[in-house]
């Protein structure tokens, strides 16, 4: 336990796990399981002093820390969907984890096509925190087991978050290290072939001119010998050829090669190009004009052809068919965006609150000024975001709650009475911080004094005051003016999707039944039981709020929104420590 000093008073805190007791003293354990359902996803919360564990389900393994249970399920990685629907072809046929194969850069994991998150999103972040190449739990993704295709003609390394290529021989690997592309040993120094070089792939082949054969060593060559009885005078057997390629390079032309031959000389074109009908000169041969295996157009070149592709593909330098374009390698494809590439396609991607424009980058949404009003009781759009008011006398309590009572000043609350006289009644606010619903402000969250004013204030019927929730709330109560009847606490909710869709209840420290909760036209309110007598002291408490909502209508608002609209429209739980000083 340690001691906090607040304005004319202090208070004792428990540590974490701990909770005080009701009679106010010392610190009991706190009971995780039930003050916050739902702890252990995917698991059973077994509470323990001080802390808690939870036991996974079966597919699932806790984290080091015992509170988290990890996503251990075995299946197959696709990293090709087309309409939902995992193409076979694309997966390694090894059996690996959702967060092995979304994390690094699967599209689709296991028997029913779960669809992976689109990098940068919450549940992108949320499994994969560490970001691509590492699991949930922060170990390094064996990239060449995951996706099995890597390194095509040569050997995949795995490296901490990533992998690189050892090539074969005849290939080396590309700028990114990743992958293995042919050499052209015919253009390397010194040169392979002591005449003709072919480069092939992986390889390449050495010819020799006519009338010359190629050696033993597969590099040089020497002229063909032939055993003939021949009578010819001496004026014949000394006679020398006329080398026609050695006197005029140029002979045959750019496109072709001189070879000479006794008497005589010939023209080999080179690959592209054929001789033309005077046999005097290569010219352009159009691979086009005729059978060629092209299924999206066939374009002539100069030498060659290429082959048309789709938008959004592009043709691969080495094979002769068309790969998808990554489009995102265009840094500036997106402005300030996030980039996610799609099979022939690519999306631009922009942070909950904001939309992406179409000259680039990502433009704030003005939600305040939509046909559905997000708020209750006033709107003010911020940067990413927006601050939903609350009524007079009411304070903004997380995001989408107000609340109001007895203890709050001389205020008037709705539905309840007048405050105290000041002093023992009064709340000791040190100071307010301003929530916002969805993304967070440039700076983070500003501390500003409870008289100050915000520069564009609504108007003088919404406050837009806030309390900070992540410390306990300091009561002090008189007994003899206060009954079952006054509402020491209320609560309403800001957002209006809450509206008749929340309930705020007791987690914990009402074990003997003195406080409750109650429920009217819309307004929550904590006050005295009227069955218990209630002695003086002080007494702890711990309020929160769940979204109810049935099961056919949350569905109906995830159609008509994104994923992430629970997170937003529906605020977060707000959770509350209240310390309530009866005396």
């Amino acid at each position: 336990m340690r001691c906090k000093n607040i304005i004319g008073t202090y208070m004792c805190i428990c540590n974490p796990g701990y909770t005080r007791a009701p009679n106010g003293e010392g610190c009991i354990d706190l009971n995780e399981c039930s003050a916050k359902p739902g702890i252990c996803e995917n698991g059973r919360c077994e509470n323990t002093v001080g802390s808690y564990r939870c036991r996974c389900d079966q597919g699932f393994s806790a984290n080091p820390t015992q509170t988290e249970c990890i996503d251990n399920r075995q299946g197959l990685c696709f990293t090709e969907v087309l309409a939902t629907l995992c193409q076979m072809q694309s997966s390694s046929r090894n059996s690996v984890t959702k967060s092995e194969c979304c994390c690094d850069g699967g599209r689709g994991w296991g028997s029913n096509c779960e669809l992976c998150p689109l990098p940068g999103t919450t549940h992108y972040k949320k499994m994969c925190p560490l970001g691509p190449g590492y699991t949930t739990d922060g170990k390094d993704i064996d990239e060449c087991r995951v996706m099995g295709n890597l390194c095509v003609n040569g050997q995949c390394v795995n490296s901490l978050g990533s992998y690189s290529c050892v090539c074969k021989t005849g290939y080396t690997t590309d700028i990114t290290g990743t992958l293995c592309v042919d050499m052209d040993e015919c253009v390397q120094a010194p040169k392979p072939c002591n005449f003709i070089c072919k480069n092939t792939d992986g390889s390449y082949l050495c010819s020799c001119p006519r009338g010359y054969i190629l050696q033993e060593d597969g590099k040089s060559c020497r002229g063909e010998t032939h055993t003939h009885t021949i009578v010819m005078n001496v004026s014949l057997s000394l006679s020398v050829d006329n080398n026609e390629c050695g006197s005029d390079p140029a002979l045959c032309g750019s496109n072709g090669v001189c070879q000479n031959s006794p008497g005589s000389f010939n023209c080999e074109c080179t690959r592209g190009f054929s001789m033309d009908p005077n046999g005097q000169s290569c010219e352009d041969m159009d691979e086009c004009d005729g059978n060629h295996r092209c299924q999206h157009g066939c374009q002539n070149l100069v030498g060659g052809y290429r082959c048309s592709c789709p938008q959004g593909y592009l043709q691969h330098y080495q094979w002769n068919q068309c790969v998808d374009e990554n489009e995102c390698q265009n840094t500036q494809i997106c402005g300030g965006a996030s980039c996610h590439n799609t099979l022939g396609s690519f999306r631009c991607l922009c942070p909950t609150g904001f939309n992406y424009a179409d000259q680039g980058g990502c433009s704030d949404i003005n939600e305040c000024s939509s046909s559905s009003n997000p708020c209750n009781y006033g709107c003010s759009n911020t940067d990413g975001g927006y601050l939903c008011g609350c009524p007079p006398g009411y304070y903004r309590a997380g995001q989408g709650h107000c609340v109001s009572g007895v203890g709050f000043g001389s205020g008037v609350s709705l539905g309840g009475r007048v405050g105290g006289e000041g002093g023992d009644n009064d709340l000791s606010p040190e100071a307010c911080y301003e929530c916002k619903i969805n993304g967070y402000p440039k700076k983070g969250r500003k501390r500003r004094d409870t008289n100050s004013t915000l520069e564009q204030p609504l108007d003088n019927t919404v406050s837009l005051e806030s309390v900070d929730i992540e410390d306990t709330l300091l009561f002090n109560l008189n007994m003899s003016g206060l009954s079952s009847r006054d509402h020491i606490l209320e609560f309403t909710p800001a957002l209006s999707t809450l509206n008749n869709h929340v309930r705020y209840s007791i987690d914990y420290g009402n074990e003997l039944g003195y406080f409750k909760i109650s429920q009217r036209e819309g307004l929550s309110y904590l006050h005295l039981s009227k069955r218990k007598s209630l002695p003086p002291g002080a007494y702890f408490l711990q309020i929160s709020s769940v979204a109810v909502y049935r099961k056919k209508e949350l569905a109906a608002l995830e159609d008509s929104n994104d994923k992430d609209y629970l997170t937003g429209q529906l605020g977060d739980t707000l959770t509350m420590r209240v310390q309530i000083v009866l005396h």
